[in-house]
């Protein structure tokens, strides 16, 4: 699974899934996209300002692998295929970032929900009462 936006109008966007079909001269995966597009991979450079001046940064394969990510993991991607579990859901908003990750109803399979677990926090119910007065 793709963790960075690469080409977005090619469908190979943060989340976009494929498979590993072979290997460039250089050692690099050659991914064969969901969406049909097959794209030897690079090595990306994610740098990070740490103030006065000072900067980090990596280089890594945008790829991870796509069995498993949690719901905080995932906001930002776009998901074809998503099957949540719903039952640890502790936090306000949590089971909304879930669902609105998948692109379609298709695509998504639910487990263990329950009415409870999609929670909206206080202040967000005030301000859409206020508006509504």
């Amino acid at each position: 699974m793709l963790t960075k936006n690469i080409s977005v109008a090619q469908g190979l966007a943060n989340g976009s899934r494929g498979v590993v079909v072979g290997f460039s001269n250089s050692g690099l995966p050659i991914v064969r996209f969901v969406s049909g597009v097959k794209q030897a991979m690079h090595l990306e450079t994610w740098t990070v300002g740490l103030g006065a001046g000072r900067t980090v940064s990596r280089r890594q394969l945008p790829l991870q692998l796509a069995w498993s990510v949690s719901i905080h993991k995932s906001q930002g991607m776009t998901l074809d295929a998503v099957e949540l579990d719903l039952s640890k859901v502790f936090e306000y908003g949590q089971a909304y970032v879930a669902l609105s990750r998948a692109t379609s109803l298709g695509g998504l399979r639910v487990k263990n929900f329950k009415a409870g677990c999609v929670r909206a926090h206080p202040s967000v119910l005030r301000f859409y009462q206020s508006i509504e007065d």
